[in-house]
C-alpha cells in the first residue's frame, strides 16, 4: 500500500492520516509513533498507542517490538504519562498491536540493564529481552496488512481506541516517580482537603502525610502502623491518642468537594505500588518535605555511601569499640539513617523536629529495621528547646508535671544525666547531619532568593549567642555546633556541614572561641547529596571538644 522506498517520516505521517485521523498523533520523547487523546479537561493525555516505526518491508515484527521495550523501558516513560492500550510496530506493509498489560511486568525486572542503545540489536541485552518476550509476542500480537486488511484495521481502531475501553491502564508509581507524582497531587487534589493546612503545619503535620496515606493505606492495613496519617476512603485520619478512659480519639479531615479531584486523580494512577516499594517510598518521606521545612529540619537524607564512611572515620578516630564505649546522640535524626549498621542500641539516642519522623523512626526500630530503642527516639527541637528539667521555685527540688512554672525538658532522664556529668560527657558523640540553610539579610533579601527570612535569626541559640558569634550565627549548622560546644562541653562532635567555618569571614568571631582538637574527617560533593543544590564541598569532620587543638 505504501512505496518500499518511502522515507520513514512519510510513512508515519500517510498512516497517521489514512488511519488515526481526529486522534492527537504528538510524539514523545524517542518513541517513533504516539496515539493519543488530549482535552482541556483532563490533566494528562490517554495514550491508545506508542509504536516503533521502520521503513520498507523487511522488518522483523518481534524486533521492532523489542527495542520498542527498550526505549520505553530506558526513558521510563510509563513512569510520568499513562501507558498506553496497545504498543505498536510496522513498517510501509504491515502493522501489529499488542496489549501493554501483556508485557507490562517486563519493565519490572531487578537485574536488567536498560541503558543500552535500543537500535543495537547486537547487544546482549537486546538478545536477552528477544528471548524472554519472543513467545508473548507473536502469539498475542494482533497484525494487519494495510492492504488487504484496511478494512478490518480501521474497525479495530474504532472499537479500540476509545476512552470507553475498559482497558485504559494507569500510571504505575515507582521508587522513581512516586516524588514526580506528588507534585501533581499538590496541584490536583491539596487544595480539595478540608484543613487549615498552616495551622497543620505548626502541629507538624505536612501535605506529604496525606499523600503518603493515599498512596499507600487504601486496601494496605500491614502499612496502617508506618503512617502519619491514613485514608479511610471518605476521609482522613491521624493525631491518634488514647483518651484517660483508654479510648482512642483521632483528629479527621474531609473533601470540600465531596471528593471529586482526588478520584479524578487516582483514576489516572495504580495505587498502591508494587511491595518491593514500600518500604522505600515511608523511608524517603524526607524527599516530599518542602525544601524551606527540609532545610530549616536539616532533612538532608545521607546517601548510605557517606553513612558508611563517616562511621568508618569514628572508627579510626574512637577506636574500634567506639559503639560500645560512647554513647551516641543525633540531634538532628530525619528518619535516622546514620544509624544504619550500627549494633549498639542501648547507647544511642535520635531526636528530630518532626513528630512524624519520630513515629517512623520507632517503627523502624519496633521491626529491628533501626538499632534503636523506641524509648531513645523522641521529638526534640535542639536549637530552642531546655536540656535539663527545673522545677520552680514552689517545688524546688521535685519537679510537678502539671505545673506551668516548671521546666519540663523532653530529653530522657539517662541522657540528661549524661549532659550534667563532665566525665561521662566525654563519652558522648554529637553525630549529625545538621540542617544547611542560612539566615537572610538585607542585602541577601534585595539580591537573591537563596537564604530564608527567619529560619535561623528567631532561635534560642542566636538569641543567646548572636551577639558573640555574631555573622556565624545565620547558618543553622554552626548554631548547632555552638550550642553543643558551650552547653555540652568536652563532648565528640562528628558532623557533616558544609566548612565555611574553617575559612569564610563570617565566621572569624566562630574560629576565636571554638576551641578544639581535630581527629579526622573527610570531604565529598554536595551534589552526592540528593536533597542538595549547588556546587560545593560537604565535610564529615570529627572533632574533640575537650582537647583545645590547633584548628
Amino acid at each position: 500500500m505504501y512505496a518500499q522506498n518511502m522515507p520513514e517520516e512519510d510513512l508515519k505521517n500517510h498512516i497517521a492520516h489514512d488511519f488515526f485521523k481526529g486522534l492527537d498523533m504528538s510524539t514523545m520523547g524517542k518513541i517513533d509513533f504516539c496515539v493519543s487523546y488530549r482535552a482541556k479537561t483532563l490533566f494528562q493525555a490517554i495514550h491508545f498507542l506508542w509504536a516503533e516505526a521502520k521503513r520498507g518491508n523487511k522488518a522483523d515484527i518481534v524486533e521492532s517490538f523489542v527495542q520498542l521495550i527498550l526505549t520505553i523501558g530506558k526513558e521510563r516513560t510509563f513512569e510520568n504519562e499513562l501507558p498506553p492500550l496497545f504498543l505498536g510496530a510496522f513498517d510501509c506493509e504491515k502493522i501489529a498491536f499488542i496489549p501493554y498489560y501483556e508485557i507490562m511486568d517486563i519493565f519490572s525486572q531487578n537485574d536488567f540493564n536498560w541503558n543500552v542503545a535500543p537500535s543495537d540489536h547486537s547487544t546482549k541485552e537486546f538478545r536477552q529481552l528477544y528471548a524472554k518476550s519472543k513467545d508473548i509476542l507473536e502469539s498475542k500480537k494482533l497484525q494487519f496488512d494495510f492492504e488487504h486488511d484496511s478494512k478490518e484495521l480501521r474497525e479495530f481502531i474504532r472499537e479500540n481506541f476509545t476512552l470507553e475501553n475498559e482497558h485504559v491502564h494507569r500510571i504505575q508509581i515507582t521508587k522513581n516517580n512516586f516524588t514526580n507524582v506528588y507534585q501533581k497531587w499538590l496541584l490536583s487534589v491539596k487544595d480539595s482537603i478540608s484543613i487549615d493546612w498552616n495551622l497543620a503545619k505548626s502541629s507538624g503535620i505536612l501535605d506529604a502525610d496525606f499523600y503518603l496515606a493515599d498512596l499507600l493505606s487504601i486496601e494496605n492495613q500491614s502499612l496502617l502502623d508506618k503512617l502519619f496519617v491514613v485514608l479511610r476512603k471518605t476521609h482522613y485520619e491521624f493525631n491518634k491518642i488514647i483518651t484517660f478512659m483508654g479510648s482512642e480519639q483521632k483528629d479527621t479531615a474531609t473533601f470540600r468537594d465531596n471528593q471529586k479531584a482526588h478520584n479524578e486523580f487516582w483514576n489516572l494512577y495504580e495505587r498502591p505500588p508494587k511491595e518491593i516499594y514500600w518500604d522505600y517510598i515511608i523511608d524517603r518521606r524526607d524527599l516530599l518535605v518542602p525544601s524551606d521545612i527540609r532545610e530549616r529540619k536539616g532533612a538532608f537524607f545521607t546517601p548510605q555511601v557517606w553513612v558508611q564512611k563517616a562511621q568508618e572515620y569514628l572508627v579510626k578516630a574512637l577506636g574500634e569499640d567506639w559503639q560500645s564505649e560512647y554513647i551516641v546522640w543525633d540531634c538532628a535524626a530525619g528518619t535516622g539513617n546514620l544509624f544504619a549498621n550500627l549494633t549498639e542500641p542501648r547507647n544511642f539516642y535520635a531526636s528530630t523536629l518532626d513528630k512524624a519522623d519520630v513515629e517512623i523512626m520507632k517503627e523502624l526500630a519496633k521491626n529491628q529495621h533501626l538499632p534503636l530503642l523506641e524509648r531513645h527516639i523522641f521529638q526534640f527541637d535542639f536549637l530552642n528547646d531546655c536540656f535539663f528539667d527545673k522545677p520552680c521555685e514552689k517545688h524546688k527540688d521535685k519537679l510537678d508535671s502539671t505545673c506551668r512554672n516548671c521546666q519540663n525538658s523532653k530529653l530522657p532522664k539517662k541522657l540528661q544525666e549524661i549532659l550534667k556529668d563532665k566525665e561521662k560527657r566525654k563519652k558522648l558523640i554529637i553525630f549529625i547531619n545538621p540542617p544547611y540553610a542560612e539566615a537572610a539579610s538585607t542585602k541577601t533579601i534585595t539580591q537573591t532568593t537563596n537564604n530564608k527570612i527567619n529560619v535561623s535569626n528567631q532561635t534560642f541559640v542566636s538569641e543567646q549567642y548572636g551577639k558573640k558569634y555574631k555573622k556565624s550565627t545565620r547558618e543553622l549548622f554552626v548554631q548547632f555546633f555552638i550550642r553543643t560546644y558551650l552547653e555540652i562541653p568536652h563532648c565528640i562532635l562528628a558532623s557533616f556541614s558544609k566548612l565555611k567555618y574553617l575559612n569564610a569571614s563570617n565566621f572569624i568571631e566562630f574560629r576565636e572561641l571554638f576551641k578544639a582538637e581535630f581527629k579526622g574527617g573527610f570531604i565529598v560533593p554536595a551534589d552526592t547529596f540528593d536533597n542538595v543544590k549547588g556546587q560545593f564541598p560537604i565535610g564529615f569532620l570529627v572533632w574533640d571538644l575537650s582537647k583545645n587543638g590547633k584548628q
